[in-house]
């Protein structure tokens, strides 16, 4: 007779209470019952984490998952109310099959979501007083003030500022056509029953930038497209100015930060570091209070010279750009209509518009104003050159400043395309050696240059912008 000791009689009854345990329908389907809540809880965590995952793979993955936990808890649930569960054997092995498939899956996935941060949001230190949150906001309004005043001031001829037609071009972001830019202040009563059959696709010489970037369907996210010197920046400009208004007036809105995307140098960094770290370099504002305001929607950023990257660059950026664009209420992006076309990668924008060439009678508008209309009749009649020259806000901007003392009427047209673009080329390379010609003529402390050396010197910094894909040469960014 073989004699069994105690502790091995203490272990065979704790073994039978366990396998008593396990096939006890009561006891497993309390533990199915923790299992859904589990279930519930991971579920919901994977959606809320799903536009953080920034690969499709990942996002296939998520999508699996949730879809995996869904089917096992509606099992899960109708086996937890099943009667006389008690009496199907089928039952028990359906539960351990639930048990250790959900138990598998959740375990790691748990941990995973444990130990990783939620995705970009930051938390301001709370040992930061508000009082110290205010004065950096009101010096950083101050500060985007001035140079965006400054900045104005620099590009206008006389605080000139010529109002743009903007075509809407919303389909560039990957929406149809549907409502006007701008609309007429207060139609006719008799057009306006006529507004849903006509679709107006320009706006009206006069309307300001914000008007569009406040409508219902883009709210602030806007995409400003235009050909090169057609007026993006200075618009990007005016419509800083607009926002800082309303930011000095009110507290509550955003404070706008023009950035240039011709600075993102790391094609992996995401568009929140890199716009935290370019305005702690600018104004030593911290990298976590940055973020923060971002991601709260206290900062507007207005991005400009997205063409300036490159094709391949620019491609690079716009997926950066598109996950940035999820986590942010507002957002503008300035870019040059062939480059975007050319990138054939879509920003996720809600409007995009388009700056229309001027027509010739915003010419002629602008030279009255400057009380320069005698130089009209000789831009006029030299349609294949000086017109078409003049049709670009930045070129028109130059006329007056090369020629005050007038123009000679040339009348030249052409029928033969390749000769009609070189005329053209001529034409506006004559303007800016003699715009150079006028301003080296002015009074100026030369500080000891010459003129040759001045040329000589100009020459070469218009090489190193071009080598860097630079369009403007800002000399308080470019001071260190």
């Amino acid at each position: 007779m073989v004699k069994i000791s105690e502790s091995d009689k203490r272990e065979i009854a704790s073994q039978m209470n366990l396998a008593e345990l396990l096939t006890n329908p009561n006891v497993l389907k309390l533990i199915l019952l923790v299992l859904l809540g589990i279930f519930t809880c991971i579920v919901g965590l994977l959606i809320n984490r799903f536009e953080e995952q920034n690969t499709r793979l990942r996002k296939i993955i998520v999508i699996a998952l949730c879809t995996i936990y869904g089917v096992l808890g509606a099992v899960g649930g109708h086996l937890v109310f099943k009667p006389s569960a008690e009496q199907d054997n089928d039952w028990f092995q359906q539960v351990w099959w639930i048990l250790g498939i959900g138990y598998l899956l959740a375990l790691p996935i748990i941990g995973y979501l444990l130990t990783t941060k939620l995705g970009n949001q930051t938390q301001i230190p709370k040992q930061i007083p508000q009082v110290n949150l205010q004065q950096w906001r009101r010096d950083l309004l101050r500060a985007m003030a001035t140079e965006v005043n400054m900045r104005l001031d620099d590009s206008l001829h006389n605080d000139q500022l010529i109002q743009l037609v903007m075509a809407d071009h919303r389909e560039q972001v990957g929406r149809p056509k549907k409502i006007t830019v701008n609309p007429s202040n207060s139609p006719p009563l008799w057009k306006r029953w006529r507004k849903f059959r006509r679709v107006t696709t320009e706006s009206e010489a006069g309307q300001k930038v914000i008007e569009v970037f406040n409508q219902q369907d883009i709210a602030g996210k806007l995409l400003i497209l235009g050909a090169p010197g057609s007026g993006k920046t200075t618009m990007l400009l005016d419509l800083a100015k607009d926002l800082i208004k309303s930011a000095q007036q009110q507290p509550n809105q955003p404070i706008p930060i023009i950035a240039e995307l011709s600075d993102w140098k790391d094609n992996k960094q995401p568009i929140d570091e890199w716009l935290a770290a370019n305005l702690k370099f600018r104004y030593n504002l911290p990298e976590a209070i940055t973020q923060e305001w971002i991601t709260t929607g206290q900062l507007l950023p207005l991005l400009d010279g997205l063409d300036e990257l490159g094709l391949e660059r620019q491609k690079l950026c716009v997926q950066q750009l598109n996950q940035f664009l999820k986590d942010v209420l507002q957002v503008v992006v300035c870019c040059r209509q062939e480059e975007y076309k050319a990138g054939e990668q879509i920003l996720e924008m809600r409007g995009a518009i388009c700056l229309q060439p001027l027509t010739d009678q915003q010419i002629e508008n602008y030279l009255k104003r400057l009380n320069c209309r005698h130089l009209w009749p000789g831009i006029q009649q030299d349609s294949d050159g000086l017109l078409e020259l003049a049709r670009m806000p930045l070129l028109l901007h130059l006329i007056p400043l090369a020629y005050p003392d007038g123009l000679k009427r040339v009348g030249r047209h052409f029928k033969d395309p390749k000769a009609k673009e070189d005329y053209h080329n001529e034409c506006r390379q004559r303007l800016f050696e003699d715009y150079i010609d006028r301003k080296l003529k002015e009074y100026h402390n030369r500080r000891g240059y010459s003129e040759e050396e001045t040329r000589r010197w100009l020459g070469w910094l218009a090489k190193r912008l071009k080598e860097g894909q630079q369009t403007e040469f800002l000399i308080e960014k470019n001071a260190a």
